[in-house]
């Protein structure tokens, strides 16, 4: 549907016109402007930024300033409610607790089966350095901690992953799926610390990460899929998989099946990770993202 959608290069605050085939050059900080070229608006250039580029652009000292805001804004990739944006926390800040049985707030699916919605603490999580990356071998694979997986057909090249704001040596692919959403597929690393001291808590506590800062601005529930213990390529693993539902404006799918991996590499002092997030009810994207789960592989 043509109109003005949050501005998939992340700019907060911004919206960029969708034609029902391309995206404008042009964006808005009015959702309710006319399109781009009716009579009486006037043209609002905008540097035309992807998500994943254009820092190259910029100087030393522009970059580091790029690096900063988008550590704070890439975990929001579905903008639309300026008042929901916040940045995580310093380093140093910790988990919260929570309950694992108590689902979120809110629920609009029909499916009978999701528990009953109810409110949980807001979790405070640590802040990481997605983009400070470790040496990794150059064999066409997409590294992240001692975590590769496949590249993926169709989806961008591999870069830093911001979304991943608690994790390090992160490194991820994606696609946009409709306006303002988008699939993700991403390794990258965590400390064991108090509350991701095994591979069980470093799962749940990413998956609680995501869906307490602002992945979701319309978040309304969630229901629980997979929650056990796997091998990954001969080493202990915890996945964990929600189907989280969002009710953005002109959303055409309901949320994202949304899997968390955390992985026992060797090392005593980190764990390997691995998201996965494919828009609900998508078929083909969800055997893709069972496809590359199984192409994970340990080392390097």
């Amino acid at each position: 549907m043509a109109g003005w959608y949050p501005d998939p290069g992340g700019q907060p605050n911004r919206y960029r016109y969708w034609d029902g085939a391309t995206w404008s050059e042009v964006t808005s900080i009015d959702p309710a402007d006319p399109p781009p070229g009716s009579p009486g608006r006037g043209r609002q250039p905008s540097p035309d930024e992807s998500r994943h580029h254009g820092a190259a652009a910029f100087g030393l000292a522009a970059l580091a300033l790029v690096v900063v805001v988008v550590s704070t804004i890439m975990i929001i990739r579905r903008a639309g409610d300026p008042e929901a944006m916040h940045g995580p926390p310093g380093p140093g800040a910790s988990v919260s607790a929570w309950d694992d049985r108590s689902p979120l707030a809110g629920d609009r699916s029909p499916d009978a089966d999701r528990p009953t919605p109810a409110a949980t603490t807001p979790t405070s999580c640590p802040g990481g350095e997605p983009d400070e990356r470790a040496p990794h071998p150059e064999d066409g694979r997409v590294h992240g901690g001692r975590l590769s997986m496949p590249r993926v057909d169709g989806y961008s090249a591999p870069v830093p992953e911001y979304m991943l704001s608690w994790m390090s040596d992160t490194q991820g692919v994606s696609q946009t799926t409709e306006p303002g959403w988008q699939s993700i597929f991403a390794v990258g690393e965590l400390p064991r610390t108090a509350n991701f001291a095994t591979v069980r808590s470093a799962a749940h506590s990413s998956m609680e990460c995501a869906i307490h800062s602002s992945w979701y601005l319309h978040l309304t529930g969630h229901k629980s899929v997979r929650d056990e213990p796997i091998t990954i390529d001969g080493h202990d693993a915890w996945i964990i998989t929600w189907n989280v539902y969002d009710n953005t404006p002109g959303l055409q799918v309901p949320g994202d099946r949304l899997t968390f991996l955390a992985v026992d590499d060797g090392r005593t002092d980190a764990y390997s990770m691995w998201c996965g997030m494919v828009p609900l009810g998508d078929a083909e994207r969800t055997a893709l993202d069972a496809s590359v789960l199984a192409g994970l592989e340990v080392g390097g």
